[in-house]
């Protein structure tokens, strides 16, 4: 009864030698701190991913997830997603940023970014981003007095100036 199975030893050399670059193909990272935001301000997450130029062919997307469901983000009238991409001898970075113009209260939840090697299927993905906007306690609050008076016609502020100077003298 053999030991040895050439066929066996084959396969495993197989694995052996492609898992290690199928693994280290696409690397995402990303900061891990969780970002609070006011409503109405506008905001960026920034997504690194990197890749083997020779080996992928790279599809990113940005995920939001709150308690109830996961979507993938592609409306551009909540956000925009902008793409730039730097090159090295071998590897490519790719930044993709996630930017909000005006945050709203529903924004808030978790934000993932992942990454998939065409060629391979090889998938990364990084851990959860948390985000919480706040509400914007000034909201709604009119001009006061003095910001009211600051925008008087300038014409009437100099015939007051004259009218006083006459007065005086």
């Amino acid at each position: 009864m053999p030991i040895f199975y050439p066929t066996a030893a084959f396969l495993i050399m197989v694995v052996l030698c492609i898992q290690p670059t199928s693994l280290s193909a696409v690397k995402v990272k990303y900061s891990r701190d969780p970002v609070t935001k006011t409503e109405g301000l506008s905001l960026s997450l920034k997504c690194t991913v990197e890749y083997k130029t020779q080996d992928c062919n790279i599809e990113t997307n940005w995920w939001y997830e709150n308690s109830s469901a996961r979507f993938l983000l592609f409306d551009p009238n909540t956000y925009l997603i902008t793409v730039n991409e730097t090159e090295t001898d071998e590897d490519r970075l790719r930044n993709i940023f996630l930017t909000f113009n005006s945050l709203k209260l529903q924004d808030s939840g978790s934000y993932q970014c992942d990454a998939t090697c065409l060629n391979s299927g090889t998938q990364a993905k990084g851990h959860l981003v948390r985000l919480t906007v706040t509400a914007d306690l000034n909201k709604g609050l009119k001009d006061s007095t003095w910001n009211s008076q600051s925008k008087a016609d300038p014409a009437a502020l100099a015939l007051s100036a004259l009218i006083l100077l006459l007065w005086c003298y």
